[in-house]
């Protein structure tokens, strides 16, 4: 998964070019949240797709919440139309999209991602975090859970029922993630970072080691990237909703909903989509777009391979 994230990281100049300028005005040490939702193992799409929204913290929760209530009320699949004002929301000066379509017949880069491959990650994790926990101020009991988390995964790989799709889909969205969170550390350097994601068993699995495995390899790559300027920031908050048994986050997924709904649904090459509210959400939101980034994940048994997509109205 450091292969990937390595890719990743050196292969999207662009990406990080466009984000900078876009976010340009707002200052640093601010607060930021990071939205995700997806869309795997749907037969009837196209393509699986990871979609995350990076917003500046720059209203409550509530009234966030109130505003998308308002003007989009329903998740896009219960919908025939897709909404004016969240289309708007993504578009606007406080928000910026990467939604990553991970070819289909790759089943979620199998090839890449074996089982061997995850076994060996989970325990090479667990070596670090046995340094780490040993090191003055360490937080030894977090560090502990995450540990036994991921002696779990270990374990499980080695079972009969291991479920390899779900596994890759934990890998694979850490990995999305962690790339994003060191993308906007790198342009930003926040003061703190929530990242909010539907609920989906990808998290659930493995005591919700899924955000625990985003944050180590954040850490791991901005300690490889020369001196950390500020060690103790970003502050991390993961949540999903009821995952406090209380707060319900559905408003604020449902911006990566659309996005997630679309790239699952789009047919390359071909440009096809299986209902109107598709090509309307692709036509306002990712034509001529600077701030809401497609990218395409290619894999078979040689190689992976990462390219941004683009697409521009000559009109």
């Amino acid at each position: 998964m450091f292969d990937l994230l390595k890719l990743l990281t050196e292969n999207s100049p662009s990406l990080t070019h466009d984000m900078q300028a876009w976010f340009e005005k707002y200052p640093t040490d601010a607060a930021w949240n990071v939205y995700s939702d997806y869309c795997v193992g749907n037969i009837d799409k196209a393509n699986d797709s990871f979609s995350f929204v990076i917003t500046l913290h720059h209203d409550t929760d509530k009234n966030f919440s109130e505003y998308i209530s308002n003007v989009a009320p329903k998740d896009l699949k219960k919908t025939r139309q897709a909404s004016e004002g969240l289309i708007s929301y993504l578009n606007c000066p406080m928000a910026f999209s990467v939604s990553f379509i991970v070819d289909r017949n790759s089943k979620l880069l199998r090839d890449f991602i074996t089982d061997d491959n995850i076994h060996t990650f989970c325990h090479g994790l667990r070596e670090l975090i046995a340094s780490w926990s040993t090191e003055p101020g360490a937080d030894k009991e977090y560090w502990q859970r995450i540990d036994k988390a991921l002696g779990v995964f270990a374990l499980d790989v080695k079972r009969k029922q291991f479920n390899a799709k779900l596994a890759r889909q934990v890998l694979l969205t850490s990995t999305f993630a962690a790339f994003l969170f060191l993308t906007l550390n790198q342009l930003k350097e926040p003061a703190h970072l929530r990242w909010v994601t539907d609920r989906d068993a990808s998290f659930e699995k493995y005591d919700e080691v899924a955000f625990d495995i985003a944050f180590i390899m954040f850490l791991v790559f901005r300690l490889n990237s020369g001196a950390v300027k500020y060690p103790n920031r970003p502050k991390f908050l993961f949540a999903y909703p009821f995952m406090d048994g209380a707060k319900d986050y559905a408003e604020h997924v449902r911006l990566p909903d659309y996005l997630a709904g679309l790239c699952a649904d789009i047919n390359l090459p071909s440009m096809q989509f299986s209902h109107t509210k598709f090509e309307r959400i692709f036509g306002e939101v990712i034509i001529n777009s600077k701030n809401n980034v497609l990218l395409q994940v290619l894999g078979n048994p040689e190689k992976i391979t990462v390219r941004r997509l683009t697409f521009r109205d000559d009109q």
